[in-house]
């Protein structure tokens, strides 16, 4: 009688699979925005902001809202930035161009000063002249008395034929 040696796939010890990644952009933006809640509030400002947003960075943007001044980008990332607006440049959200995803998305900004809450918008649009498939989230950042003071967003795109 032969003696068989019988091994069980589960028991080798094979190590946890690791985490999948969201692959949309939107998404893991607005997972950033939730983890960095606390009870429920919108992050304060210096809570999340483009450096922890990772690989993402390029994409992301901010909007500065002042009581006293127009809104204007105080950061814009290197794949939405327009041509037009040089790096250390920190224009008006009312001068960006219309005609690219930066433009699509960021000219929502007060819904989120009405809704308090994030906001995702896409659609077709043009990005450098060319007809695209764009997607943008926005979300509140608060001050020390909840005050929304800064928007954090994100937005990509997929070029579409015409």
């Amino acid at each position: 009688m032969e003696d068989h040696v019988v091994t069980s796939a589960l028991s080798e010890a094979s190590p946890s699979p690791a985490p999948r990644r969201e692959k949309r952009l939107v998404l893991r933006l607005l997972e950033a925005w939730r983890q960095a809640r606390i009870d429920d509030l919108a992050p304060k400002a210096g809570s999340l902001g483009p450096a922890d947003t990772g690989e993402d960075m390029p994409h992301v943007f901010t909007i500065e809202l002042s009581d006293s001044a127009p809104p204007r980008f105080g950061f814009i990332g290197d794949a939405v930035r327009p041509r037009r607006f040089a790096a250390d440049d920190k224009p008006l959200v009312e001068d960006c161009p219309h005609d690219c995803v930066l433009g699509h998305v960021s000219r929502y900004w007060k819904e989120i000063i009405e809704r308090g809450v994030p906001v995702t918008r896409g659609g077709n649009g043009i990005n450098d002249g060319k007809p695209v498939l764009y997607r943008g989230l926005m979300a509140p950042l608060v001050d020390e008395d909840g005050v929304i003071c800064t928007i954090i967003g994100a937005a990509n795109w997929r070029s579409v034929d015409a």
